[in-house]
């Protein structure tokens, strides 16, 4: 097994372990595809109409290079605890 693929293993059993026990975990950049579970973040669910339900916890926390330079972060939902948005 190459490198690569044993260090993409790993984290995402760890990422499974976290969910599994309740912890929240963290994930930086291009390690976002390791999780097992979709999961997205507030900003990426009100684009596609989405609220986030009543009594809804992060999962796990997400940091990303910005491109113009710095960094982000923002925390992840599991997607099924998003709902469509009321119209009004």
């Amino acid at each position: 097994m190459n490198q690569k693929l044993k260090k993409r293993l790993q984290k995402t059993i760890e990422i499974s372990q976290c969910l599994l026990e309740g912890k929240v975990f963290c994930v930086s950049d291009s390690e976002i595809d390791y999780v097992p579970v979709p999961v997205m973040t507030r900003t990426a669910a009100k684009k596609r109409g989405l609220v986030l339900k009543r009594g809804a916890k992060p999962v796990g926390s997400w940091g990303w290079q910005i491109p113009t330079g710095g960094r982000a972060n923002g925390d992840l939902y599991l997607s099924e605890r998003f709902k469509k948005a009321k119209e009004q």
